[in-house]
Order: structure tokens, then C-alpha cells, then sequence
């Protein structure tokens, strides 16, 4: 019965939706991005760069809010962002999204010829949503195929950039970029001149994963791979969300060793800017794991053993290692990533620092490479 209705729906719309006869090919593509989560919003990145390379003259448009907006706010593919309410708080909050990008898009003579949606937005209502703007043919991922003019099923045998990567016809794989300016560079500069004086080689310590999910690890593991740490004249700088900083400053002091916390005092930029600015990672399967990603940061990354590997990690880099136990489908109510031992993380740490020595000209290019003159 639902496929009839989302059937009969999609015909109705489409009858009422301009019809685009004068050219070939789209030059304009909107994208609507409304899975907030920080790592879907990373791994969306590369489908921007992906139809530049394909066609430098199509303009982007991406349609989104929050942690999407702030993703993206500088990214050099990205043509124009539209600022909306979530539409997937309510039925009239739905309703208030279609308005304002519909609005958007006719005060600034835009006119989509097509729209995608990236593989993260899996739900049946971001197929809903798509089809109620009436603005061009869709495309997407979400599990209500009869709303979509092209459906893509999921392929689990492919990483979530892989799939996305397939909304671009031919496309090669390409790696999650997030940039910043010279102004967000300079302030994490600042920040880092505070927390670190004497200018020692920088290794990010990541310790609280989302809170939903059972990513973390043991503290007192935390603690020893921190004195290591300290021990090679590595000054440790934390990051996380403003509600990890207690748990953070607790781990950190039963460590003794000299830190800096910055959680909860960057923006995603300047988040990606002192990811830059530093020499190593030491991070749980958690959003700033993707930031780190997406400025080629040399780490080592505590995978649970719960979720596999191909979806969401960094596989196949030579300057990540990840360590994460043999596949479970369970997960103990106490469960830390309790496979993972402290002597494989310090080996880990070492063999990364053998490869990729701490060096300021590679800070330098790093940063350099995620530098941009956008503002959107």
C-alpha cells in the first residue's frame, strides 16, 4: 500500500515540476545534506570535489544546517549554501525547509537541474522531502525508491564515500577534505602558542566517542599511552565536545604529564586547523577521527570491534594504523574496546612516528592544502 501511495505521489509531483528542455547536461545540482552527525557530513565531502573534476562549470548548491553548514562553510567546490530549519523535526518543520529552499532558489535565479542525496540520508522522509521541493529530477539513497526519478540501493560492499562517490557517474575514489582560512589557521596558531610554548611536536588525543555508542576505551590505557607520549617530548593536546572536557581533564590528571584541553573551544575549522598543526592523532571511532581524515593527519585509530571497519574507517591509508579486535556482533554492557591493549597502541605510536616524523614543513603543506579563500 505504501509503495501506491509514494507511487501515485511521485506522478503527481512530477507533472508539477518545471520541466528543463533548453540545455544538455545539468549545470546546476542541489544537494541536500541533513544527516548532522559529523562524520556523514565529512564523508559527504568528496561528492563536491567529485563533480568539479567531472565538470568544473556546474554550480553546487547545498542546502543544509548546523554541523553541515559548518563543514562546508569554505569549502572550494561548493558554489552557495542555503541555511534551513531541520525538516525532519516535525511535519511543519518539513514543510518550513521546502519553503525556504524553494524561496532561496527563486530570489537568487537558480534553477536546479538536478538533486541528490547523498547515501547518509537513508531515511524514507529525506526521499519525501526531496520529491515536495518540485525543483528537478532526484536522486538518492533513501529507502523509499518509488519517490525517487533514479533510486540507488545501498551496496554494504562499498565504503559510505564509495557509495556516495556513485551519485557521479565514473567517479574514482577521493578523500574527505575539510578547509579553513587564514584567519581560523591563525587562530588555532595562537592556541596552540599557549598550550605549547616550547613548540614540541603535538599528538591529538581524542578520548570520548559519541555518546550513543560504545567507542571508548579503558582510562587507565588512556593514561599510560599519554605518558608515553610525554615521555618521547610530545605535548598532548585534547579535543573534544564541550560535555567531554570532564572526562578529559579526569584522564589528563591521573596522567601527570603536561596537556592542553581545548574541548568545546573550536569551531569545525579551526577543529581541522589544529588537526593540521599537529604531528600524530590517538583517537576512538568518533567525529574528529573524519576531521583528522580529511586533513591527511598521520593516527591511530580504536575501532570497536561491534561495527565493521569498511563503512566508516580510514582503511588502506599508510598513515593510519587502526586497531580494533576480531568482529562481534555483541556488546557487553561494560564493553571499553577492551581488545585493544596499551602495548599495541605505543607500537602503533612509534612505527607512525618512524614513517612520519614530527616536521614543520609538513605541518606547513598540510595546512597549505586545506587553506581556503571561501566564505559561504
Amino acid at each position: 500500500m505504501r509503495d501506491v501511495l509514494f507511487r501515485l505521489l511521485y506522478q503527481i509531483v512530477r507533472e508539477l515540476r518545471p520541466k528543463r528542455t533548453d540545455h544538455a547536461g545539468p549545470r546546476t545540482i542541489l544537494v541536500l545534506q541533513y544527516a548532522m552527525p559529523l562524520g556523514c557530513c565529512v564523508h559527504g565531502t568528496p561528492i563536491y570535489a567529485a563533480i568539479k573534476q567531472a565538470n568544473p562549470d556546474i554550480t553546487i548548491i547545498v542546502a543544509t544546517r548546523g554541523t553541515g553548514l559548518a563543514t562546508l562553510q569554505h569549502d572550494p567546490h561548493v558554489d552557495h549554501l542555503i541555511d534551513t530549519p531541520d525538516p525532519m523535526a516535525s511535519l511543519g518543520g518539513l514543510w518550513k525547509t521546502v519553503q525556504t529552499i524553494r524561496e532561496q532558489l527563486r530570489a537568487n535565479g537558480w534553477q536546479p537541474d538536478a538533486v541528490l542525496q547523498d547515501a547518509s540520508n537513508r531515511r524514507g522522509k529525506y526521499a519525501l522531502f526531496a520529491l515536495l521541493l518540485r525543483v528537478a529530477p532526484v536522486t538518492g539513497f533513501a529507502d523509499a525508491p518509488t519517490l525517487y526519478d533514479h533510486y540507488l540501493p545501498y551496496d554494504p560492499s562499498l565504503s559510505l564515500i564509495d557509495n556516495n562517490l556513485r551519485l557521479v557517474d565514473d567517479s574514482a575514489h577521493l578523500e574527505p577534505a575539510v578547509y579553513f582560512t587564514a584567519a581560523e589557521l591563525e587562530q588555532a596558531r595562537a592556541m596552540l602558542r599557549e598550550a605549547n610554548p616550547k613548540g614540541l611536536p603535538v599528538t591529538a588525543f581524542v578520548m570520548q566517542g559519541s555518546g550513543g555508542q560504545r567507542t571508548g576505551w579503558h582510562d587507565d590505557r588512556f593514561v599510560e599511552v599519554i605518558q608515553h607520549m610525554g615521555g618521547l617530548g610530545h605535548m598532548a593536546v585534547f579535543l573534544g565536545t564541550a560535555s567531554d572536557a570532564p572526562n578529559i581533564e579526569r584522564i589528563w590528571g591521573l596522567s601527570n604529564f603536561t596537556g592542553y584541553s581545548f574541548a568545546g573551544q573550536t569551531s569545525i575549522p579551526v577543529l581541522a586547523a589544529l588537526l593540521c598543526l599537529s604531528d600524530l592523532a590517538i583517537t576512538v571511532d568518533t567525529g574528529t577521527m573524519h576531521v583528522a581524515r580529511a586533513v591527511d593527519l598521520p593516527m591511530i585509530v580504536l575501532g570497536p570491534s561491534w561495527q565493521k571497519p569498511l563503512e566508516w574507517l580510514p582503511l588502506g591509508k599508510p598513515n593510519v594504523l587502526i586497531l580494533r579486535g576480531l568482529d562481534r556482533a555483541d556488546v557487553p554492557s561494560d564493553y571499553h574496546l577492551d581488545e585493544i591493549s596499551v602495548g599495541q597502541v605505543i607500537a602503533a605510536a612509534d612505527e607512525l612516528l618512524a614513517t612520519f616524523p614530527p616536521s614543520g614543513t609538513v605541518r606547513d603543506t598540510r595546512s597549505a592544502q586545506r587553506l581556503s579563500t571561501v566564505r559561504l
